[in-house]
């Protein structure tokens, strides 16, 4: 059994049937660490002693007889936007104090709860924003970008270095990320993970978020982290998903549209009842609403950080920080009550179907690491906090992975991942690169 090819689900099972040791799990994944990370550069932040120390402990208790939780055991990362008990926060930025130590933040808590062991920090554009890109690549072609702002987290889980990763999205930061590596991915409801000792981008759009290598382990790990324990859903007899195109159509270039339509053939066919969805008219503003809410937010958040560290803030990040805080309040409070509208006029599409689907990005990871990639087609489920789930569809001509999206009402996070792993199990996953 080679660790590095098992889903989060199965090196779970594993580890807590005495098939794999919680040890031999966390060597494995710096032995892959190790032969990727130069190549690929996913980690912020790595602390070999602690994970190895950690593992010993749980691969005692398990022999004992003892199991933490759902995830005793596994190799996990997160984003270094989140608080770690002994680890740095940096999130990319040099107004950050490296010699800091946080107490764990709500997602780390919960992660180590049920027993996962994390390794350390994955990269991440400065403070998940606007801000200068890491220098993570895209394990599938090192010419492009692994996506971002979680972009340590989508690039460790694609380079088979970890199972499962915490990222956040603000915009499109983790679902894209997922896409671009040819994995699984999950933004949830807004506040069904903590945020608690998690760096905000624009504290009303922010939400924790999962990559991991395949739908199924989506499920238990949210599970396993969410504030409220959801009850378990059972899958609807026939599914019935609404398609959106229009905006989603209009944006996606050839091979992405060309994806979309081949998986939703394959849908049909086993079975699930696509129904064709008009997006309401609002929804043709959600981009400038999500914009201005944004923009404020995270203006009001690094004023501070300007006047304290204007010397040694990236010059792209305190242009944009200066500007955002030029938005008139009035402009921020209409956009935060078209939000509200926006959210009532989406809600009601969910009347007569389970889910909606669409192409997850407009294209493959753009070529050149000076950009993460297009979040537009993430941005209206940011904006209204819904929950989304994405799976790989194919691959394009150049190469690369090419994702399908999922969304859900609020609330329905479980049934959304259900979807996934229905869709999923007809697309099949991706082998990843070695």
């Amino acid at each position: 059994m080679n660790p590095i090819e098992l889903t989060t689900r199965e090196m779970a099972a594993a580890i807590a049937q005495g098939a794999l040791d919680p040890v031999s799990a966390v060597e494995s994944a710096f032995e892959r660490i190790d032969a990727r990370e130069s190549q690929v550069h996913a980690w912020a932040h790595l602390d070999r002693d602690a994970a190895l120390a950690e593992a010993k402990v749980l691969s005692a208790e398990r022999m004992a007889g003892k199991l933490r939780g759902p995830l005793h055991g596994v190799p996990v990362g997160i984003k270094d936007v989140f608080h770690a008990k002994d680890m740095p926060t940096l999130a990319n930025s040099k107004t950050m104090d490296g010699s800091l130590r946080y107490p764990d933040s709500g997602v780390a808590a919960a992660l180590r709860k049920a027993g996962a062991i994390i390794l350390g920090k994955c990269t991440t554009v400065e403070f998940a924003g606007m801000g200068v890109p890491p220098a993570s690549t895209n394990p599938w072609n090192s010419a492009h970008t692994g996506g971002g702002s979680s972009s340590g987290s989508g690039v460790a889980v694609g380079a088979r270095m970890i199972p499962v990763a915490i990222g956040t999205q603000t915009g499109g930061s983790n679902i894209r990320p997922a896409a671009y590596n040819g994995v699984a991915g999950l933004k949830p409801s807004y506040g069904a993970l903590s945020r608690k000792g998690m760096l905000p981008v624009a504290w009303s759009l922010d939400h924790p978020g999962l990559i991991a290598r395949a739908a199924e382990d989506l499920e238990l790990v949210f599970t396993a982290l969410a504030k409220i324990k959801p009850e378990p859903v059972a899958a609807p007899g026939r599914w019935r998903i609404g398609v959106l195109r229009g905006f989603f159509s209009d944006k996606s270039s050839p091979d992405m549209a060309a994806s979309f339509e081949v998986a939703l053939g394959k849908l049909s066919a086993s079975g699930m009842e696509l129904v064709e969805m008009p997006l309401p008219a609002l929804f043709a503003a959600h981009r400038s609403i999500h914009h201005l809410i944004m923009s404020t937010e995270m203006a009001v958040y690094h004023a501070p950080r300007i006047a304290e560290h204007r010397d040694t803030m990236t010059e792209r990040h305190r242009i944009m920080a200066e500007a955002f805080a030029l938005v008139p309040a009035g402009y921020y409070l209409q956009a935060l009550r078209a939000k509200r509208l926006l959210q009532q006029a989406m809600a009601a599409l969910f009347a007569d179907v389970h889910v909606l689907a669409m192409p997850t990005t407009p294209d493959t990871a753009p070529l050149g690491l000076e950009t993460t990639g297009d979040a537009s087609f993430q941005v209206a489920w940011s904006l209204t906090g819904f929950p989304t789930t994405t799976i790989a569809s194919g691959l394009a001509s150049n190469g690369l992975p090419l994702g399908l999206q999922f969304a859900g009402a609020p609330g329905t996070d479980l049934l959304v991942i259900k979807a996934a792993m229905a869709a999923e199990a007809v697309l099949g996953r991706l082998t990843l690169p070695d």
